[in-house]
């Protein structure tokens, strides 16, 4: 496909872009939201055990 039908109104270049710039953005706030995360763990105060880690062993066994 060359530029020109990408870029032209008319056809399938508009949903083509669509498509592209929906894809961009979706990666983008998922980089973002990953982002947030790592920063708000590692300036948290202290850990929070997950539900495993709080229930006991992996293998359900007792410590």
């Amino acid at each position: 496909m060359s530029w020109d039908a990408l870029f032209s109104l008319q056809g399938h270049g508009p949903y083509l872009l669509g498509a592209y710039g929906m894809t961009l953005a979706l990666i983008g706030l998922e980089a973002f939201v990953l982002w947030r995360r790592a920063r708000a763990r590692r300036l948290a105060p202290h850990v929070r055990p997950g539900p495993r880690e709080a229930a006991g062993r992996a293998d359900g066994a007792r410590p």
